[in-house]
């Protein structure tokens, strides 16, 4: 088993991370304790042959519903951390936190000087083509989930922090030799558990909703 391990998962708004969130939850044995009700939002109405509608389980960071305070992880301990996450989740295997806060400040070295073994996935889609798509499915009124006012304030400002995260993560992961490669589920065919026959379900929609989405993933490895 996976014994809970940690999923670092960073991308910026309307990256698309959302839906490989979603499949990864599906095609591997994760944690899902962190999906209640309120931590359930569709972009559509929901349908069950649509399998990348909207946002699943928890999101980290100010206004994200947990991590409230996750904003600059050197003020922060890896203890702390840690005890977050575990107020969270209940259940066992893979954990999958997603954050975009990890691309701010050094919060993605923290990240790898601090959790060895846990793994880190970056998600990469140009800016522009990200913002366009958070604008068309999301905004900044009451009542969506998760709650992106007290990150990024307002249209103008995210548009201006979406640059500069995306340059955070490309940055991070030309630093620690990560790839990145066009998205495909297959690209998590190592992790221990994943599902071949479950995987397949997603070949057809990856062609068209990921084509312009890349990722690049490692295990964090012992000091």
């Amino acid at each position: 088993m996976t014994n809970n391990i940690n999923v670092w998962l960073c991308g910026i708004p309307g990256s698309r991370w959302s839906g490989i969130d979603i499949q990864l939850r599906s095609v591997l044995s994760c944690d899902r304790t962190d999906e209640t009700p309120n931590r359930t939002m569709y972009h559509r109405a929901f349908d069950p042959n649509d399998p990348n509608n909207g946002h699943r389980g928890s999101y980290w960071g100010p206004g994200m519903g947990c991590g409230e305070d996750w904003t600059d992880f050197n003020f922060l301990t890896k203890d702390k951390l840690q005890t977050d996450i575990n107020n969270v989740f209940s259940g066992d295997g893979y954990r999958i936190i997603k954050n975009h806060f990890l691309a701010r400040k050094f919060n993605l070295d923290y990240i790898w000087n601090n959790f060895p073994g846990d793994k880190i996935i970056l998600v990469y889609r140009e800016p522009q083509k990200s913002f366009a798509w958070w604008s068309e499915v999301m905004d900044f009124s009451i009542g969506h989930y998760p709650d992106y006012r007290p990150g990024y304030t307002d249209y103008n400002t995210m548009r201006d922090l979406l640059w500069k995260e995306s340059t955070k993560i490309t940055d991070f992961a030309i630093r620690k030799g990560m790839e990145f490669e066009q998205y495909n589920i297959g690209q998590f065919r190592h992790w221990d558990t994943f599902n071949f026959d479950k995987s397949k379900e997603y070949d057809e929609v990856n062609k068209h909703k990921h084509s312009d989405v890349y990722i690049a993933s490692a295990t964090i490895p012992e000091k």
